[in-house]
């Protein structure tokens, strides 16, 4: 074979083997550029919940959305990556505001990661549904502060933030209807998708006597026998007008009292009366509001056969408040009221025998018992209760139950703080510095802890003093594990 043949093989060898690197690199581009389109959906919905409201709706967000388009994704923030927010083009945030205008605790995370960082958000278009009260002085403060933090990246506002409050119906319709204009979509209002359940009322009773705080009750409600829940989840009871509230708006009206004008005016908000302009009266309470709803954890399980309250009643200048007036006072016996069960993860227990510290005060033991009568049908023993009330004579709640669980091993450790009964008073967080020693060894064994009742004072508390028992670095950790979830109002 003469050197010229030689020469020409080598030639198209060399041409074969670029042909064919040619080929396999397009083919690695194309499966790149499909792997980066899987990854890059339509809408991302972003939520940040505490108590579930933000994670419901971002969730119905993207059921309406993928009407539109399949390649819609819901994440939790706490799971959204620097890729996250890169890649995507439109993410539509859900977030509620937690007591004085902090972020959730599944945001802290994010919070401290990204809100330090300057990012280059361009290509990226939002809006925000912020979640939150106006009682508290810094309203849906988390997301009017994530809202100017994406803008400072350079990201692009769909339509204005939408502020909520108390999910408020009204508040909510803005978010539909900005989402409509956006994708040219109707969109239905929670309540279609979430139709409310009508329970029985069937009993009641006050479990402090005597005490020198607010009385305290248990409520027991009835509904279907195929009716579940999980230990942490929450009743939202529509509230309602009772009898007397009625008869006495009929009679100032001068309308006749029949079981229609009943009906209709139930649940309409008697308390805040729209102007009365030149129209029928049948005209003018069409525009008024609906009353509120309200929320409290269950603290029974669907093995009980009914769904049990504690329900402290709450005075305002007008008198009763209206949940606690509503639940303590104006049911009658057998009367339905109109309620909806709220899945909350975040305050679910893991099914298995790590052991559980369960802290909380006053109507917080109603989340705390739930998830004792759920670790005792488990068969899970390892359990440490610290509670605080006010006196112990008096509000000493559920204590022949919990006195049971000690007897029968379900209760390993029990704590009390009961305020008044000293001369300097004692509280929840008083007893985990007390039982340092214990509380880490807890911790050390895999513990998780649940803390449930009033954030002002108790929470706070709680959590500065675990903070100087376990530092600052392993509640951060706790958080990050899943490990210390609150369920606090």
């Amino acid at each position: 074979m003469t050197q010229a043949v030689l020469i020409v093989i080598a030639i198209l060898a060399i041409l074969l083997g670029l042909h064919l690197f040619v080929i396999v690199w397009l083919y690695w581009q194309q499966r790149q550029s499909k792997s980066t389109l899987q990854q890059v959906s339509a809408y991302l919905v972003v939520y940040a919940s505490q108590s579930g409201h933000a994670e419901v709706w971002a969730k119905h967000t993207a059921e309406q959305l993928r009407l539109l388009d399949d390649q819609v994704i819901v994440k939790d923030i706490q799971d959204l990556s620097h890729d996250d927010l890169i890649q995507q083009h439109r993410i539509l945030w859900v977030v509620s505001t937690y007591g004085e205008g902090d972020a959730p605790d599944s945001a802290r995370s994010f919070v401290n990661k990204f809100f330090t960082e300057r990012l280059d958000l361009s290509h990226l278009s939002f809006s925000v549904l912020a979640l939150g009260d106006r009682r508290y002085a810094n309203f849906c403060q988390f997301g009017r502060t994530l809202e100017q933090w994406l803008v400072q990246q350079q990201a692009q506002v769909l339509f204005d933030t939408v502020l909520v409050d108390q999910m408020n119906s009204r508040d909510l319709e803005q978010w539909l209807s900005g989402l409509e204009q956006l994708t040219s979509i109707q969109f239905s209002d929670l309540a279609h998708s979430h139709p409310m359940l009508q329970l029985k009322f069937a009993h009641r009773q006050c479990l402090n006597k005597g005490s020198v705080g607010e009385p305290i009750y248990k409520i027991q409600l009835i509904g279907d026998e195929d009716l579940r829940w999980s230990s942490g989840d929450i009743l939202e009871i529509q509230c309602e007008n009772d009898l007397h509230e009625i008869h006495d708006f009929l009679g100032s009206q001068q309308q006749p009292v029949n079981a229609e004008l009943i009906a209709q005016l139930s649940a309409l908000n008697l308390r805040k009366l729209p102007i009365k302009a030149e129209q029928s009266f049948e005209q003018w309470i069409e525009k008024f509001e609906r009353l509120a709803r309200r929320e409290y954890s269950i603290a029974s399980l669907p093995e009980n056969g009914l769904i049990e309250l504690v329900v402290r009643q709450q005075h305002t200048v007008t008198g009763l408040g209206l949940g606690s007036g509503w639940l303590t006072q104006g049911l009658q016996q057998d009367q339905l009221l109109q309620a909806r069960i709220r899945h909350n993860p975040s305050f679910h227990l893991p099914h298995d025998e790590r052991p559980l510290i369960l802290i909380g005060n006053g109507t917080g033991i109603a989340g705390l018992l739930a998830h004792l009568r759920q670790r005792e049908h488990w068969g899970y023993q390892q359990n440490w209760l610290i509670f605080g009330e006010r006196q112990q004579q008096f509000d000493h709640l559920y204590h022949a139950e919990i006195h049971y669980w000690q007897q029968h091993g379900f209760l390993d450790q029990v704590d009390y703080a009961f305020s008044r009964d000293q001369a300097e008073k004692v509280y929840v967080q008083d007893c985990i510095k007390a039982q340092s020693a214990r509380l880490q060894t807890w911790i050390h064994q895999g513990a998780a802890i649940y803390v449930c009742g009033s954030l002002k004072g108790m929470a706070s508390g709680v959590d500065q003093a675990l903070k100087e028992v376990l530092g600052l670095d392993l509640v951060e950790q706790l958080k990050q594990e899943q490990r210390y979830q609150r369920d606090v109002y």
